[in-house]
């Protein structure tokens, strides 16, 4: 089954294995509600910084969207926020860190040829100065050292070899996409893959693109998915092995979603691809890589996140909070961002510090259960088998059910094997539920209400 939605992130199931640590709220309230982390930028220890805006933000972007910027000095004990006044009409796509108190994004006023541009700042992001006005300017940016930089959106391309002062368009014809071809993610900073002066990003189409010469040529490669697979995100570990995932396809212009995630390796650049032997039954939203450790891949989403030490085959489960942007700076630091703030999911960012193990991994143990009708139209019945309940019931039983942007509506301790849900006034749309004790995840799906 397919779910048709304009979206930027997908609520799924995932979870992170580290010990003595976890994933720690940092940063809490400091953003509007209903904002999400679109990019992060990890440059250190102490530095890091992020973007966020508004998800729900329409096409082209009303004149009132303010994008906000974040970032941190001391590994996240104090941040400063700010909203970017002087990109205001448009949404922030990526950021690129330099130091601590100078950093560049890209900027989107979700028009089909106007308001795209880079941005930068050197006084911690309070005030920002637009340094190029163009459509190369509302995707990815990346540089390379101190002068040499890159920014890349659609089939534009544009250089700087002087630290950002002056930039130079390059041709459309310097990415060679097909005619409805672009990229396509949920979090910039995971979406271009880097390893020295080699690039790769995935596409519409199902094929990554590469160079190795910072972005002046171009190759296409081909992959095991199909020319209708997105590819969301795209991770290398180094100049050999990656990985790219999709859980998306495009059909006549919009964009679909599945339940499920398409994964596939290469290891020797991405010269050739192979799919994983084992097909997570989950969306993964986005990935990165673990500097040092032997897990491998990370990978998280709007609900949850997950590691995996064998290139992709096998999967290990942690953590409720819904994320969205990772990256990890060493085998014992990393950030992920909220993939929106709410009452239930206030902080900005959450940090992890520590080991990462299997020795503490919450396991998802299978149970069974019934909800009918699926879809339903204003409430439905939830049955969970008896041996099961009786099994857990002193466990902090609870169901909860999540909208398609991560907020909770509805969390209920379970007190019984059998009862009935209302919504009277229930939006049509897919929701997403878990089944979960203090210790694991029992159960996940999808919900349907359709009136």
């Amino acid at each position: 089954m397919h779910s048709k939605y304009l979206l930027t992130f997908i609520f799924s199931v995932f979870f992170l294995a580290i010990l003595p640590a976890q994933w720690q709220p940092s940063g809490l309230d400091l953003l509007p509600d209903t904002q999400r982390v679109a990019s992060i930028s990890v440059l250190s220890e102490e530095v890091v910084w992020g973007i966020s805006y508004y998800d729900r933000t329409p096409a082209p972007a009303p004149s009132t969207t303010i994008p906000w910027v974040f970032h941190t000095k001391n590994n996240g004990e104090d941040w400063e926020v700010y909203p970017i006044l002087d990109a205001e009409g448009r949404i922030c796509q990526d950021i690129f860190g330099i130091n601590d108190s100078t950093a560049w994004i890209t900027t989107n006023g979700l028009t089909a040829d106007s308001l795209r541009g880079l941005f930068k700042t050197v006084d911690g992001g309070e005030s920002w100065t637009e340094k190029f006005d163009g459509a190369a300017g509302g995707g990815f940016i990346h540089f390379f050292d101190d002068t040499n930089g890159i920014a890349i959106h659609d089939k534009f391309i544009t250089h700087t070899i002087d630290s950002g002062e002056n930039w130079a368009n390059l041709s459309p014809l310097s990415l060679p996409l097909g005619a409805a071809e672009t990229s396509f993610y949920t979090a910039a900073n995971n979406a271009l893959a880097t390893a020295g002066d080699t690039l790769w990003f995935g596409t519409t189409q199902g094929h990554v693109l590469r160079s190795h010469n910072r972005g002046i040529d171009w190759e296409v490669l081909e992959t095991p998915f199909e020319s209708k697979d997105i590819i969301v995100s795209t991770a290398f570990r180094n100049s050999q092995e990656g990985m790219i995932i999709s859980y998306a396809t495009l059909f006549q212009g919009a964009v679909l979603f599945s339940d499920s995630t398409k994964i596939a390796l290469t290891f020797d650049g991405g010269d050739t691809w192979e799919l994983a032997d084992t097909l997570p039954d989950f969306k993964l939203n986005c990935m990165t890589v673990i500097p040092g450790s032997e897990y491998k891949f990370l990978g998280v989403t709007n609900g949850l996140s997950t590691i995996s030490s064998d290139t992709a085959q096998t999967w290990q489960y942690f953590s409720y909070r819904p994320y969205n942007a990772v990256e990890f700076f060493s085998s014992e630091l990393g950030w992920v961002g909220n993939s929106q703030t709410s009452v239930d999911f206030p902080s900005i960012m959450y940090k992890w510090e520590g080991i990462v193990s299997s020795n503490n991994s919450i396991t998802k143990s299978e149970v069974k259960i019934n909800i009918s009708p699926n879809p339903f139209s204003e409430s439905f019945q939830f049955e969970m088998n008896i041996i099961d309940f009786e099994k857990y019931k002193k466990d902090d039983l609870t169901l909860d059910v999540f909208d398609i942007l991560g907020k909770k509506i509805l969390s209920k301790s379970l007190t019984s094997a059998q009862f009935n849900i209302q919504f009277p006034s229930i939006s049509n749309g897919v929701y997403f539920y878990i089944l979960k004790t203090k210790n694991d995840l029992l159960s996940n799906g999808n919900l349907i209400s359709h009136r």
